[in-house]
């Protein structure tokens, strides 16, 4: 079955100067790479952990997070964990820079559309007011696996919790920019960990 997505992009995708002008601020800005917790996987981030540390809803990338990028099927194991976020009383949103169409199977999930594209500050106060509902956003955590992108909830108040990337097809630049931005995150704070 084909799990990559049609070759309609999203007007977020791709490269934004927001985007750039985050990673080359990074090197010099640590405070905007400041983790909340950092796991393997999606499923690894602890419900009971979020809820004692006052969070009240969680925005979710998708690409490299949930799944490899573009996919449309999503495995039991991530489905599961996000229906026990919403069982838990968490307000949850996934909130991507690509393409919106393929979460219908994460029900109660809201999908978040119409926003400026990550790390757009403006983008994480719509998301969290419109789609989660809230507004203070020191409740609110980000689950990524992208400083660049994902990483922007930190410059919107948000707490960010970084994935390990779900690897899969997605191009060089990407990659190579992400994986230079989380080794810098690890530099500043090495220690990181839901452990």
């Amino acid at each position: 079955m084909n799990t990559s997505s049609p070759t309609v992009v999203s007007p977020r995708e791709g490269l934004k100067w927001v985007k750039i002008r985050r990673f080359l601020t990074l090197p010099f800005s640590p405070k905007s790479l400041r983790t909340y917790m950092t796991v393997q996987r999606f499923e690894d981030v602890p419900i009971d952990r979020l809820a004692a540390d006052g969070i009240k809803g969680v925005l979710l990338d998708a690409d490299g997070t949930l799944g490899p990028h573009h996919t449309r099927e999503f495995s039991e194991p991530v489905r599961n964990h996000v229906a026990k976020m919403i069982a838990a009383g968490l307000r949850v949103a996934i909130y991507t820079n690509a393409m919106e169409d393929r979460f219908g199977v994460f029900e109660g999930a809201a999908i978040v559309t119409d926003v400026p594209p990550k790390p757009d500050p403006r983008g994480f106060e719509i998301a969290m007011k419109q789609y989660l509902q809230l507004d203070d956003p020191a409740t609110v955590c980000m689950i990524g696996d992208n400083y660049i992108t994902d990483g922007g909830a930190i410059d919107a108040g948000m707490r960010f919790t970084h994935v390990q990337p779900v690897p899969g097809p997605e191009n060089f630049f990407h990659r190579t920019t992400r994986a230079l931005a989380c080794r810098i995150a690890r530099w500043y704070f090495p220690l990181n960990s839901s452990k």
